[in-house]
């Protein structure tokens, strides 16, 4: 489908809202991204709003989301606010417009309306917090005939948008409960993914979400097997034969795992002290590293940083006398605090142990952590922990002169219970 002629695009104007709707799904179903027709579709829109019947916004919004409608012309003329997406930018003007019109219509939208307008503005990156609480009340009265991809869609986008709300959260994990064997594997990835983003906890949907997923493993994507490997760890669901499992499917598809894939499948699998298959967790580190066999993955240093040096440490540090049950991703009490690794023995101090990258110490002194490191170990101190900080350049060196000199170095900090 080639660009259209810009005569054709003057023709918008004799078209009515539903044309102008079933265009732009027409577009969205082929992929096909044509910037001057969808500029010149929006701006027709635009007059026409208050003609669109329900159907006729979601299919609009689901569209431009598919798409990730980008406005290049807005963007350079400064005409109009632009809320950022996930893979693009939308006319934030338009779709407030449009937002403000499908208000007072949210009670006509069938479940799966409901959920492709949830999905749409996730999508957009375009936040309107009345609207969505307009939508989740709606959307809980229509609860038991959501199907199982409208679930895991509305699940996904408020996760996306930060929109908490537990009760509708909890109604929703309800619903979708024994429908979960229709859950593909996006959708099982999904909303184990919102439901840790969320901080929802909930062990027996997640014990039943991991009894789906295991024979569907196969077909999950490298997206979503970190997805679900950072969830389960961010939930502290252990699971040994299931983790197992994931990473043995896993590592076949390792040249297929992005940088923050591969990063958060590392941690995950440290968090949760998956051991049991070495040749894995292996063949993950050495797709990270790279070697003679397998090319080296282009970290950022933050990535790198994560990826190795947190396994490293935690790990070291679960073989001292005494600190096998180290923890990682403990969050303080008044929740306040992220932890990287604790211990938390059944008498004495408690014990945090964090692993500071470049970035807490000054660039001209590299040992002198600065202000913001040195307050937020006074503040750790004030709520009980004994904080132990882990520069990752020195660790690198003593990892070098191998395990036993990382072993003593760890411990000549002060880590010890």
């Amino acid at each position: 489908m080639g660009a259209l002629p810009e005569s054709n695009t003057h023709q918008l104007r004799s078209f009515n809202a539903q044309d102008l709707a079933n265009t732009a799904w027409a577009l969205a179903t082929l992929g096909h991204v044509d910037t001057a027709l969808l500029r010149a579709l929006v701006e027709t829109a635009t007059q026409q709003l208050r003609h669109f019947l329900s159907t006729d916004l979601t299919v609009t919004a689901w569209a431009l989301a598919t798409l990730g409608h980008v406005d290049t012309v807005f963007i350079r003329s400064g005409q109009h606010g632009v809320g950022a997406g996930n893979d693009g930018h939308v006319d934030a003007v338009f779709m407030g417009k449009l937002l403000k019109v499908a208000g007072p219509q949210l009670n006509s939208l069938t479940p799966q309306q409901l959920a492709n307008m949830a999905w749409a503005l996730g999508k957009l990156g375009h936040k309107d917090a009345a609207f969505m609480a307009a939508l989740v009340q709606e959307a809980m009265s229509q609860l038991d005939n959501f199907k199982s991809h409208d679930l895991a869609n509305t699940a996904w986008a408020l996760a996306t948008m930060g929109h908490e709300d537990a009760v509708f959260m909890g109604a929703l994990l309800q619903s979708a409960l024994p429908k979960l064997g229709s859950f593909n594997s996006q959708d099982l990835a999904n909303t184990v993914w919102a439901m840790a983003t969320l901080g929802h906890v909930d062990a027996v949907f997640v014990r039943a979400l991991v009894r789906a997923a295991h024979p569907k493993l196969r077909s999950f994507t490298s997206q979503g097997m970190s997805d679900m490997a950072w969830s389960f760890a961010t939930l502290g669901h252990a699971d040994a034969a299931f983790m197992d499992a994931l990473l043995c499917v896993a590592t076949p598809k390792l040249l297929c795992f992005k940088p923050r894939e591969l990063a958060s499948m590392a941690r995950a699998m440290a968090a949760l002290d998956v051991r049991s298959n070495a040749a894995c967790v292996d063949a993950l580190i050495a797709r990270a590293a790279g070697s003679a066999a397998v090319p080296a993955v282009a970290f950022a240093p933050a990535e790198f940083c994560q990826l190795f040096q947190f396994v490293q440490v935690l790990d070291e540090i679960r073989r001292l006398p005494g600190c096998s049950s180290a923890s990682s991703g403990h969050l303080t009490d008044d929740g306040l605090f992220h932890i990287d690794i604790a211990l938390q023995p059944p008498s004495g101090q408690k014990l945090a142990v964090v692993v500071d990258g470049p970035g807490h110490f000054f660039s001209n002194a590299p040992t002198c952590p600065d202000g913001a490191t040195r307050l937020r170990n006074r503040l750790l101190e004030a709520r009980g922990w004994r904080v132990v900080s882990v520069p990752v350049t020195e660790w690198g060196r003593q990892v070098a002169k191998g395990r036993q000199a990382a072993g003593d170095y760890l411990v000549r900090l002060g880590v010890r219970v």
